[in-house]
């Protein structure tokens, strides 16, 4: 009876073991599962902003040794207190649509490079060096999000070496878009952009370096002006109007810094005689002696002022523009001379 209840107790312990082993290893297998699949839930966006945060803080740390490796954990920890780098409601979606603003940012540029994947690999353990994990998720990417993975966190290690106080805060105002235009058009653009904001893109956008002199050069030093005179939106929306392919002011945008009182000095043609005009009208206006006369004289004062300069800074002698005049005026006094001694 005995030998009974054993061998029953026995057959029904025997499925009760296997059913407690096949669910330790279910369990197990879902922790592994939910382990690797942690930077997929959290999105690709969010695992990008580790990665530049990283690379930032080892940027800031710099080198190999134990004290630089303690300078390192300082560094992220101040990373970390910064927060989220790339700020986005698409945090947990895919970085497709970062790619293609990428590539546009880069083909406006002439700077779209296509690497091979191997070598892409090769630079962004370069990046992670302390990180196999990283480098291990960065392997199972597309191409083109490899590129743009590699290129960000290489933007972001530049300026952390070159703005070691600011790096944080430069790239999160600069955002991803803004690090592409770095990496395109220089490290030098990334102060104006992080100041001015990534509104600011669309000038290098449309008009490449050309129209980023004169943004920097007569647009941003009238700031204040511009803005109350609601100029600077319009050149923000449309820079192409403003400025030409090689940077000169167009006609349009002469009369309307002039809508601001503001004098443009690289005016192409006759767009600058207009917009003097139209400034020297506003200004005698202002004193009630808008008449033509007085339009004509000004212009005509102004007219020989710019000769003078050019005259000056070619090196000539000024008497040179007033021969024309003295010679009719010396024949006169000779003729007026000889009349008086007959």
């Amino acid at each position: 009876m005995s030998v009974d209840l054993r061998t029953r107790g026995g057959s029904g312990a025997a499925p009760m073991a296997r059913a407690s082993r096949s669910l330790a290893a279910v369990a197990l297998a879902s922790l592994v599962v939910l382990g690797l699949a942690g930077p997929a839930r959290a999105g690709k966006l969010s695992w990008l902003d580790d990665v530049v945060q990283e690379v930032i803080a080892d940027a800031k740390a710099g080198g190999k040794s134990l004290a630089r490796e303690a300078a390192g954990d300082g560094a992220r920890a101040e990373s970390r207190r910064a927060g989220r780098l790339f700020v986005s409601r698409e945090a947990d979606e895919g970085l497709e649509r970062l790619v293609r603003q990428s590539d546009e940012i880069a083909g406006a540029g002439r700077k779209l490079d296509q690497p091979a994947e191997a070598l892409l690999q090769s630079r962004f353990a370069r990046l992670m060096r302390h990180d196999p994990q990283a480098v291990r998720t960065f392997a199972a990417l597309p191409a083109a999000e490899k590129r743009l993975v590699v290129e960000l966190g290489e933007t972001a290690q530049n300026l952390a070496r070159r703005y070691p106080a600011e790096a944080e805060t430069m790239v999160k105002r600069l955002g991803p878009e803004g690090l592409t235009a770095v990496r395109v058009y220089g490290d030098d653009v990334a102060e104006v952009l992080a100041r001015e904001g990534t509104e600011s893109l669309s000038v290098l956008r449309r008009t490449g370096r050309a129209g980023w002199s004169f943004f920097t050069k007569q647009v941003l030093p009238h700031k204040k002006k511009l803005i109350a005179a609601g100029v600077l939106a319009a050149f923000l929306a449309n820079p192409e109007k403003f400025v030409d392919y090689a940077g000169r002011a167009t006609e349009f945008a002469v009369n309307e810094f002039g809508k601001a009182g503001i004098e443009l000095a690289t005016a192409v043609g006759g767009g600058a005689a207009r917009g003097l005009d139209d400034a020297i009208g506003r200004t005698l206006a202002a004193y009630g002696l808008n008449t033509p006369l007085l339009r004509y004289l000004a212009m005509g004062t102004a007219g020989l002022a710019v000769v003078l300069s050019v005259l000056v800074i070619v090196g000539l002698p000024v008497r040179w523009l007033f021969r024309p005049i003295a010679w009719p005026v010396r024949v006169a006094l000779s003729v007026r001379g000889t009349r008086r001694a007959a």
